[in-house]
């Protein structure tokens, strides 16, 4: 039985599917090694210093709004297999948040731990 490789990352998936689909042209493979690089530089800054210098609540929403991204990602890939929509969609995709990010935070509930002060 061949190995099957394992990827923790929707978004890579996609972009690598993107870039080996023989019917977008260049312009759309270069999109999605820029969004390879992307995802990569996302994960390490994630791990190198938004987890030691963001609270947790703000961390959550930033990893909210990359989830949110990496599902429309991931809905576009399919409604292109499907022939839903051509590759212009992917041209057209926001690749930088076009407003300010939502804050979420104020819908998660915070759980206090024994011997904290409440104001």
């Amino acid at each position: 039985m061949a190995e099957k490789a394992v990827r923790n990352s929707v978004s890579l998936g996609v972009f690598l599917a993107v870039a080996a689909h023989p019917g977008v042209p260049f312009r759309v493979v270069e999109l999605a090694g820029r969004g390879i690089t992307a995802t990569a530089a996302a994960t390490r800054w994630v791990l190198e210093v938004g987890k030691s210098s963001l609270d947790g609540f703000t961390l959550a929403d930033k990893l909210i709004d990359s989830g949110e991204k990496e599902d429309q990602l991931l809905q576009l890939w399919e409604e292109y297999g499907a022939g839903g929509v051509d590759v212009a969609a992917f041209e057209a995709w926001p690749s930088v948040p076009e407003g300010p990010v939502e804050d979420r935070s104020s819908g998660l509930r915070r759980v206090l731990g024994p011997g904290v002060d409440v104001l």
